[in-house]
């Protein structure tokens, strides 16, 4: 076991850093619904269009299209994204 030995807990600890620092690091994708009730087939871009009053995305350039059309705030609305865990 490499953590009875002083040195070879270092060297351990050493390349288990490097290695951690070798990965690239991702960063985490944040999906964001939309939902425009008026609307329901409403097209926002040549990429975005809403199916059913509802859209999902987790790419940033689609997500700043949507909320930089005129009709948000007013007639397409951000849904809040939660969480629960079964206990």
């Amino acid at each position: 076991m490499p953590y009875k030995e002083i040195e070879r807990r270092r060297a351990c600890s050493r390349e288990s850093k490097r290695r951690s620092r070798a990965r690239p690091a991702n960063p985490v994708m944040e999906f964001r619904a939309y939902i425009c009730p008026h609307l329901p087939n409403f097209r926002v871009g040549p990429n975005a269009a809403f199916r059913d009053g509802f859209f999902v995305t987790d790419r940033p350039e689609l997500q700043n299209m949507v909320e930089a059309h005129p009709h948000f705030g007013r007639h397409i609305l951000r849904l809040a994204l939660c969480s629960q865990e079964n206990d």
